[in-house]
């Protein structure tokens, strides 16, 4: 066993793990930065959560109540469409117009792509303007490359991304993405051994190529990615009172709203008959506008008057489409900046605020029937809070509001569209992992724990019972973030791979046990799984201990 000498205010992990964990103040009362000291057992390859490169993805991560294991390698599904096959449904375009076919759109198409999937929240284009004749467009479309890389923090929300792509050297493939700071940790490809790069444009649209002129045809993609909570669960800034030209006015240069004249004159119309200008407060013109949006109606089109966007702003008619049009060129007009968000089943508008930065605004929108495709056993992402937005009674109560899957929904199972529907707070937040909210350590059916005052658990004779081994873990955490635990798991010398792993923390010989991470192994029966420490963690002496369930084949089992 590894003892540390630490100062004041450091936590220390001790067991078959050494790890140690901090709360750092700087003289200024501020958080000391810090890097994560590598552990023992380097000897073990695991690869780590966060680390880059291909072929480098964790076997899985906890989201709220779930694990959610890398996806398969496996065969392309039959509707599953190719990223960069020309005529594809997910094809980024570079302009749209408005349309007049403002009544419920009939049957929706949506691919899933995600997992939590941000159903039917995916972004596959966006528009930040738009010309004279409102033909919308993204002013820069200029690319610049990303890295792959980096470690997740507890106030960001993780995702699998999984798709099929089309390659060729050089050339540039649109990348559909869950947020404007999507972050791709990692990337496996099949075939494999593909070198990737990545990158994003003015509107944070991604694309992915490969400069291998070795490069040719289809490539099944599967990528680790973050992105920053708040996006999901949009919020006002706090601080000093706000007005739309002071948001204006705070923006970088390259998301200031900026419209053609005649059509800022068109929007002020809007503004005027809402009562509202670029000097009052944000709340109040944010609400408002909201409010007005919201309670458009699928219904048809009045008679064209020449000006489509006053057409569909004095009717109140359209679907998700029309709303977040209208929505972007009249948020712009006051000095909000918007984009407009597509992908092939729904539009919805991103908004920048100081502090907060792009954040997700759905407005609603109607259909007939949605089909959702290559959902098959994924979850639904669950933001952190409810928009707390206006919420008129035409966007509550429309019943073929699909962006909330009310109405005719396919492609899911009974328990997944019970599951998707339900509302934040009404279910885990995929961002979270409380182990306050965890299943009790003396449930037969949950994890298993190390705490010695449970009641001695006796191993089926007829069941095989498996190894736990802590192999890798980082020496230093720091209390309310996160820390990597590595292991392996067999049984008579045969890798387990697909288990699902607990994590804890415990006293000394394993006493009041809490409950700090999931994951699964890998097919080679090794796991990396991102702990979250929580912020109340006593300052104490700990052990960390890892375990496996117990289920019809294997007895549960746990590390010494």
């Amino acid at each position: 066993m590894r003892r540390l000498a630490l100062p004041a205010g450091v936590l220390v992990v001790l067991g078959g793990a050494a790890v140690t964990v901090a709360v750092a103040q700087a003289p200024t009362g501020g958080r000391v930065l810090h890097e994560d000291l590598p552990g023992p057992g380097d000897g073990v390859r695991t690869p780590q959560v966060g680390e880059s490169g291909e072929g480098l993805n964790p076997a899985g991560f906890a989201a709220g109540d779930k694990v959610l294991a890398e996806p398969k390698m496996d065969s392309q599904g039959a509707k599953e469409p190719v990223y960069g096959r020309a005529g594809a449904a997910t094809d980024r375009r570079t302009e749209d117009r408005p349309d007049l076919n403002t009544s419920a759109d009939p049957t929706l198409h949506y691919v899933s792509v995600f997992d939590p999937d941000v159903v039917p929240f995916k972004r596959n284009g966006t528009y930040d303007t738009v010309t004279p004749d409102y033909t919308m467009v993204l002013r820069s479309r200029a690319t610049t490359d990303v890295p792959v890389g980096g470690q997740t923090r507890l106030d960001r929300d993780r995702f699998w991304g999984d798709l099929w792509v089309e390659l060729s050297p050089g050339s540039d493939v649109a990348l559909p993405s869950v947020a404007p700071d999507m972050r791709i940790l990692s990337y496996r490809t099949d075939p494999a051994g593909v070198r990737l790069t990545f990158s994003r444009d003015g509107g944070d649209n991604f694309y992915v190529r490969s400069d291998d002129p070795a490069v040719a045809g289809k490539y099944h993609l599967v990528f680790f990615a973050d992105a920053d909570g708040r996006y999901f669960a949009p919020a006002l800034p706090t601080g000093p009172r706000l007005t739309p030209r002071r948001v204006s006015a705070l923006a970088p240069p390259e998301v200031r709203p900026a419209l053609p004249d005649g059509v800022r004159q068109a929007a002020q119309r809007t503004l005027d008959q809402l009562a509202l200008d670029p000097d009052q407060e944000l709340g109040v013109v944010f609400n408002r506008l909201v409010h007005y949006f919201r309670g458009f109606e699928a219904k048809p089109a009045p008679t064209p008057s020449g000006d489509i966007y006053r057409d569909l702003c004095d009717s109140q008619a359209g679907v998700c489409r029309h709303r977040s049009f209208a929505f972007m060129v009249t948020a712009n007009a006051v000095g909000i900046p918007t984009r407009f968000v597509y992908n092939e089943a729904h539009a919805f508008v991103e908004v920048w605020f100081p502090e907060r930065g792009w954040q997700r605004i759905d407005l609603g929108g109607a259909a007939l029937r949605m089909e959702i495709e290559n959902a098959d056993g994924k979850s639904r992402h669950v933001p952190r809070a409810d928009d707390p937005f206006a919420k008129p009674e035409p966007y509550l109560q429309g019943g073929t509001n699909y962006s909330a899957l009310q109405g005719d929904v396919r492609g899911l199972s009974d328990q997944q569209l019970a599951e998707w529907r339900k509302k934040p707070g009404e279910t885990p937040a995929s961002g979270d992992f409380d182990p306050a909210d965890a299943p009790p350590v003396d449930d037969s059916a949950g994890p298993i724990g190390p705490d010695p005052g449970l009641p001695p658990r006796v191993a089926d004779p007829r069941k095989l019972t498996p190894r736990v081994v802590v192999t890798r873990w980082d020496d230093v955490g720091y209390r309310g973030e996160r820390l990597t635990v590595s292991g392996l798991v067999d049984v008579g010398g045969r890798p387990l791979a697909d288990r699902p792993i607990d994590v804890f923390l415990a006293s000394r010989g394993g006493v009041d046990s809490i409950l700090v991470g999931r994951g699964v192994t890998d097919g080679t029966g090794e796991f990396a799984i991102e702990c979250d420490l929580p912020a109340t963690l006593d300052l104490k002496a700990y052990e960390v201990y890892a375990s496996t369930r117990d289920d019809a084949r294997f007895n549960a089992a746990i590390s010494d």
